[in-house]
């Protein structure tokens, strides 16, 4: 998976490729990818990414037009707060499949661009220099699940850092798989942000929210068109 998406991806052979093998000491990824930030001393974007994400264009052209005080990814979420109800807005594109590359499909979820409160962990563009002024990490108790999702939310909630959705084409070879770790993970978020500024949701959906009024009905505005429409008509 590795070679095929990364290594051998004609559209890396432009980047410094930093590969980051768990088999001899098994550590949590936002520890990982803390210690490639201890060492980096270089200039430009940073692209954390699983071996699983596979870029299928050039992405440079797009990175030359990018606002380096901005985070970057191709697929994320945003929560619309309302008075009575709130609304979780997805954004991005990917062609998903499974990890023996079969029923690939075009997932287009909402507008294929725009700004965003979250990432989805398979990838995250950052500039070194905002790195580097802010000295943003990733929090090391979200071992597998959520991390950049908090690594988002906590550079908004600090320095005012927005997210916004870069529409390259991609390819992600994962249907996802909702595992108790994912909810052990999102319980310590919700009592992370429980005084946000607002409140913020991961792609998974409304099951995923956390940060301000957890107690709000809140709408995926991918499957709850109804509810939605009914909402607004009262409203």
């Amino acid at each position: 998976m590795y070679d095929k998406c990364i290594r051998n991806n004609p559209f890396c052979r432009q980047m410094s490729i930093v590969t980051i093998d768990n088999l001899t000491e098994n550590k949590g990824i936002a520890a990982r990818y803390n210690e490639f930030l201890e060492h980096f001393n270089g200039e430009g974007w940073i692209m954390f990414c699983h071996e699983d994400w596979q870029l299928d264009e050039d992405i440079r052209p797009y990175l030359e037009k990018a606002d380096p005080l901005r985070l970057y990814g191709p697929v994320g979420s945003f929560v619309k707060e309302c008075k009575h109800s709130d609304f979780i807005v997805t954004k991005g594109r990917i062609i998903q499949g499974n990890k023996d590359f079969s029923s690939e499909r075009m997932l287009q979820i909402g507008p294929k661009e725009g700004r965003v409160d979250t990432f989805d962990c398979q990838c995250l563009i950052v500039h070194s220099s905002l790195i580097r002024k802010y000295g943003l990490r990733f929090d090391e108790n979200l071992t597998f699940d959520l991390y950049v999702e908090d690594f988002c939310v906590n550079a908004y909630d600090r320095f005012d850092i927005e997210s916004h959705v870069l529409p390259i084409q991609c390819h992600h070879y994962s249907l996802g798989t909702i595992t108790e770790h994912f909810f052990t993970a999102l319980q310590y978020l919700r009592e992370k942000y429980q005084g946000s500024r607002k409140r913020y949701s991961s792609t998974v959906g409304r099951l995923s929210t956390f940060g301000r009024n957890p107690e709000k009905p809140v709408y995926n505005l991918r499957n709850q068109l109804g509810p939605i429409l009914r909402y607004l008509i009262k409203k």
